[in-house]
């Protein structure tokens, strides 16, 4: 006979009952929400069930509470959440002062400065203990009251210093900093980030409110360095994205008041000026900023010090002030290479959409400025390739230790950019001195290709490369038509070195194509390999298109007109023979092509020369000439076999 269940057995099992139930409406809410359930609402039943737990103590748990994130709100409901009730209390603000202000300037008022001042912090006050009460229920609106009461002391303490003079202005200042402080100490504690926000920049903008017009820049970067790294250490690992906005603006507007004030001091005051955002930077961006808004913060910041070298116009002595600008570009390489491993970041968004953009403004644009800015500030300007060469040693180094990458590709840009500024600089003697100095250049930047491969070492090799050239063609150009013999002038040996530049590519371009392959990283090679062949080609025939040009510039100036046409007609019909012959030889169809064409322009040039320059024996013999060298042609195409051949 079965023991009928007890009442406390049937309890234990309603108890394990409920609680699995509550365990399943818990997981089903953490899915809802996007965040998992907690460790202590997963109770087991078991345990439940031994330690006979009463009904009431198994709650379900309790939502956690979010914070908005203001980055993620679209402007629609920012501006109708934010914007309006931020215009809404200005403007009632604006109608009490304005009411105020007619009342005592019409005479129904009669309140004197003293009054004024304490009328306003007692209204001031009367809004922040509203904020503080409405916070318990309108977390948002209290804070947005805390704030126009924070904005409202701010107010008081320009007039009682500044203004009304009823206090020292140091006085004024101390007052309001310390109350916007500790506000910002008060949200920060809250982690209540529009709340943290007002009382930052009212902190920031304190000390201009309450200024009377004869700042201390010194004691004004002070402040700002206080309160700039407060602020690195009051957000760090937040991702605040509108307090880290607040945070570029606020030190953005120090170093401008700092270069309006360094105008005051001679220039001299560059040095502090320029210091600011990089001591922030060094001592509040690295240790304390996520990494998710790490290199954005430090960007904004070396664009800052960037900016502020509009001081260093006024110095007396202006090297101490380009030594102290390749420093900082040196340290700020040195602190991308260690931020290596860390995201990219924008100043908008915590994740970059294009890091590609930003390693090239982090590793080449700011510190490329930065070296030119120091050129500029070289005196006398023909040492200028002293600051130079001193940057394109630091790009090279830097170049070196990157990977495969685009931060590679941007430091070798670099590194091109600032060593042809050298190049440009030096008194070379010319044009056969600058030719030979810019080909070196193109030479080693291929060379280091194949050691170090990127793309910019093709691109800006390149591109150095046809400068030279085009410099060496102006050369030739430039004489005096028909005054010279040829390939005896200077132009000709620079055109010489050209044609020696380009044939020692063409020789190692097995070495170019396999470094190029390399310096695409891991992109498949179906995707490039078309484009690197064709290259190649380029490569190969590069020399041979430039000596046919050479040799034709030299012969169009040659002598006379009439000998110079005769010599042309030459030309054209050999190289066209030669090049039907080298086809044939190597089973190439577009050498033969191009003979075709050299013959035709052949012919075409002796039937030009002899209607106008040739007299009677120099017109026979162009078309002997030309008539030989296009029999041999004609001679090798009926030949039996020819067809197969050119198959």
């Amino acid at each position: 006979m079965t023991t009928p269940p007890t009442l406390e057995s049937r309890l234990a099992r309603v108890e394990q009952v409920i609680a699995a139930l509550t365990r399943e409406v818990s997981a089903i809410r953490s899915e809802l929400a996007n965040q998992p359930a907690r460790a202590a609402d997963r109770v087991p039943a078991a345990d439940t069930a031994a330690t006979g737990a009463p009904l009431a103590s198994v709650r379900p748990p309790q939502a956690k509470r979010t914070t908005r994130d203001l980055g993620s709100m679209d402007f629609e409901r920012l501006l109708g959440r934010y914007g309006m009730l931020g215009i809404a209390v200005f403007a009632a603000v604006a109608a009490v002062g304005t009411f105020l202000r007619w009342a005592i300037n019409h005479g129904y008022l009669h309140l004197g400065p003293e009054a004024r001042v304490l009328l306003g912090l007692a209204f001031a006050g009367g809004i922040g203990v509203w904020g503080m009460r409405l916070r318990r229920t309108e977390r948002s609106f209290g804070s947005s009251l805390l704030g126009l009461a924070l904005v409202i002391v701010l107010v008081c303490a320009y007039a009682a210093g500044p203004s009304f003079q009823l206090v020292p202005t140091w006085v004024a200042f101390v007052g309001s900093a310390a109350i916007a402080w500790a506000l910002a100490i008060f949200a920060r504690s809250e982690d209540d980030e529009p709340l943290w926000c007002v009382a930052f920049g009212g902190a920031a903008i304190a000390p201009f409110v309450t200024s009377n017009g004869s700042g201390n820049l010194y004691a004004l970067l002070a402040y700002a360095l206080v309160l700039l790294l407060s602020a690195c250490f009051a957000i760090s690992h937040r991702l605040w994205p509108v307090a880290w906005r607040v945070f570029y603006l606020s030190s953005a507007l120090f170093v401008v008041a700092g270069i309006w004030l360094a105008e005051t001091h001679a220039g001299e005051g560059f040095y502090a000026v320029f210091a600011l955002p990089l001591v922030v930077g060094a001592a509040g961006i690295l240790p304390f900023a996520p990494d998710a808004r790490k290199r954005a913060a430090l960007r904004w910041l070396a664009m800052l010090a960037l900016f502020a070298t509009v001081a260093a116009d006024g110095l007396r002595s202006p090297w101490p002030g380009v030594a102290e600008i390749l420093v900082v570009a040196a340290l700020w390489l040195l602190i991308i290479d260690r931020l290596r491993g860390v995201e990219q970041s924008s100043l908008l968004a915590r994740r970059a959409t294009s890091a590609t953009l930003l390693d090239w403004i982090d590793v080449a644009a700011i510190p490329l400025v930065l070296a030119f800015r120091a050129a500029s500030l070289a005196s006398p300007s023909s040492a200028a390739w002293i600051v130079y060469a001193v940057a394109a040693l630091m790009f090279i180094v830097a170049a070196w230790r990157h990977p495969v990458s685009s931060a590679r590709d941007a430091t070798v840009f670099a590194f091109m950019a600032t060593a042809t500024a050298v190049l440009t600089e030096l008194p070379l003697e010319s044009p056969l001195g600058r030719v030979a100095a810019y080909l070196g250049l193109s030479l080693v930047a291929l060379f280091l290709h194949g050691v170090r491969p990127s793309t910019s070492w093709v691109i800006t090799g390149v591109a150095v490369l046809v400068f030279a050239a085009d410099l060496s063609v102006a050369s030739l150009v430039g004489r005096r038509i028909y005054t010279f013999t040829p390939f005896t002038t200077e132009p000709s040996l620079c055109a010489l070195t050209v044609t020696i530049a380009l044939a020692i590519i063409a020789r190692f371009w097995r070495r170019l194509f396999d470094a190029t392959c390399e310096a695409m990283g891991g992109r498949p090679r179906r995707t490039y390999a078309e484009n690197v062949r064709v290259m190649m080609r380029a490569v190969i025939a590069a020399p041979w298109g430039w000596a046919f040009a050479w040799v034709f510039i030299e012969l169009a100036m040659a002598y006379s007109p009439s000998t110079s046409t005769l010599l042309l007609v030459t030309y054209f019909a050999s190289t066209a023979v030669m090049s039907v012959a080298v086809g044939r030889m190597n089973g190439s169809a577009r050498l033969r092509q191009i003979g075709l064409v050299l013959a035709l322009a052949a012919a075409g040039t002796s039937v030009y020369g002899a209607s106008t320059y040739f007299d009677i024996g120099a017109r026979v013999l162009a078309y002997l000439v030309t008539s030989a060298f296009l029999l041999g042609i004609a001679y090798w195409y009926r030949r039996p076999g020819t067809a197969a051949a050119s198959a």
